[in-house]
């Protein structure tokens, strides 16, 4: 089979196993309502505890939507590892990681594409931040432990969470470009690959901010305080509803 099937294969299976809408479902079931018609309209965690004003709703909603984007990532890629790059030689050992890796990143961005434009819903979906957890859990949880360390910091400084979010996403993917191999993992052994896949849902998660960029400059927006909830001034809740 020609490298470019496998590519498009990946692509499509990861899309559409990534736009199983869990948290939609789950706002469904919850309370019988719609969730793009609710709050911000976005099919994500967040809303769903503006749907259910639930903590463990939107927690569930959130780890079904981690585990579903984690598998639409992990199922294709492992299959494809497995059943071809470790079974065609494609010119040399370093050229088979370095392709299988770019089939790596078309499974995150397959997923963060079907998470945010679920096929099932016919609708745009959430922002991605699921899909950004999931990738590096998968991909390389050493990079997952780069963004939860420079999160607090550039929220911070920054203010905003949508934008944090996607500060924080590039330069991990920064970060992963001089990541020194005794730190990859032994299914993802490119450093550029791991990149792509990170400034791919970089691209993707700013094309939403949109509506969340005319709040901020029409000062409609708020900016999280996130020294308030370590002082026990403010909830984790309230802050991250802003």
């Amino acid at each position: 089979m020609h490298i470019s099937i496998v590519y498009i294969l990946v692509f499509i299976s990861s899309y559409l196993f990534g736009s199983i809408p869990f948290s939609w479902i789950v706002t469904k079931l919850k309370t019988g309502e719609d969730l793009r018609e609710i709050g911000s309209g976005n099919v994500g965690g967040r809303n769903v505890y503006r749907a259910t004003k639930s903590t463990p709703w939107a927690i569930f909603a959130g780890f079904l939507d981690v585990s579903r984007s984690l598998t639409a990532m992990a199922v294709p890629y492992i299959l494809t590892w497995k059943y071809y790059f470790s079974n065609t030689e494609l010119i040399s050992p370093w050229f088979n990681d370095t392709l299988a890796c770019f089939a790596l990143a078309l499974t995150g961005i397959g997923a963060i594409l079907g998470h945010n434009w679920p096929l099932y819903l016919f609708s745009h979906g959430g922002k991605g931040i699921t899909v950004v957890i999931a990738s590096m859990a998968f991909a390389n949880p050493i990079l997952l432990g780069f963004w939860i360390l420079l999160w607090p910091i550039i929220i911070t400084i920054v203010g905003y969470s949508s934008i944090t979010y996607i500060v924080v996403t590039f330069l991990v993917g920064v970060i992963a470009l001089f990541l020194p191999s005794v730190m990859l993992m032994g299914y993802a052994q490119c450093n550029l690959g791991l990149a792509v896949l990170l400034f791919g849902i970089t691209i993707i998660m700013l094309s939403r901010q949109g509506d969340n960029f005319r709040k901020i400059k029409s000062g409609e927006a708020k900016k999280m305080n996130i020294i308030k909830v370590f002082r026990g001034k403010s909830k984790l809740s309230d802050e991250a509803l802003k």
